[in-house]
């Protein structure tokens, strides 16, 4: 008796993960399969019949195995195309986003180029400008967690600002959005955005969400994060490596 049911106890839980599989499965080839968008439809439909059927194949025995493998094949074709998106430099970026900053380094001077300092009328409404600066990394003293909510108390988004004195400089990871495509939380799962670190003055930077994004209003709390600034220095050399990679 109790074989038999750690036997229904495993086959439920074996539902439960190939159903996950399956949705997860169907989504990576919505979004990541080669074709166009009626093929990937497709794939993705047949992907989800599959699981299905392999699903009803934990309750009959005859179809179990065959729909086992069918999905095990399947699956391998997921995963080909979860892995076969490279990220790309080359597309048609939204303008905030268009420039890569970099930086060179020579001892304990840092010089970082393309630093972002728009001039903001709205938040789609500006006139582009950057600037290069050189920063000691003798002089960096504080290092600042800035959180910005514009989604609820529950979700941030959070990056560093780090401080040199009277000069500060944050650095914001974020989606690298195109001009025919808007930030998506379900695609941002399903690897349809690039990485982007914003390096950019504090005037821009924060300034753009705490003064002219309304849609959402967003409301930016600063943390000035204690310890070692050794460790600061090398948090900051590890962003500055990431953008000059």
């Amino acid at each position: 008796m109790a074989c038999r049911i750690l036997s229904i106890l495993g086959l439920i839980l074996a539902g439960f993960v190939i159903a996950g599989v399956t949705v997860w499965g169907a989504l990576v080839l919505f979004y990541l399969a080669p074709g166009g968008g009626s093929v990937r439809t497709a794939l993705a439909w047949i992907f989800a019949a599959i699981g299905l059927v392999t699903i009803a194949g934990l309750v009959v025995r005859r179809v179990r195995w065959p729909a086992f493998v069918a999905f095990a094949v399947g699956f391998v074709l997921v995963v080909v195309a979860w892995n076969s998106v490279k990220p790309s430099n080359d597309r048609d970026w939204q303008t905030e986003v268009a420039v890569l900053p970099y930086a060179t380094i020579n001892g304990d001077l840092v010089t970082v180029h393309n630093i972002r300092n728009f001039d903001y009328r709205t938040e789609t409404d500006f006139t582009p400008a950057y600037y290069d600066r050189t920063f000691d990394l003798r002089r960096l003293d504080r290092v600042d967690l800035m959180a910005s909510y514009g989604m609820g108390p529950n979700i941030a988004h959070i990056f560093l600002s780090f401080g040199f004195g009277d000069d500060h400089l944050p650095m914001s990871i974020e989606v690298r959005k195109t001009r025919s495509k808007e930030y998506s939380t379900l695609q941002g799962f399903f690897r349809q955005y690039e990485v982007y670190y914003v390096v950019g003055d504090e005037r821009d930077v924060v300034r753009v969400r705490t003064n002219y994004r309304k849609s959402p209003p967003e409301q930016v709390y600063m943390f000035r994060v204690r310890g070692p600034i050794e460790n600061g220095r090398r948090v900051f050399l590890d962003y500055i490596r990431d953008i000059t990679c």
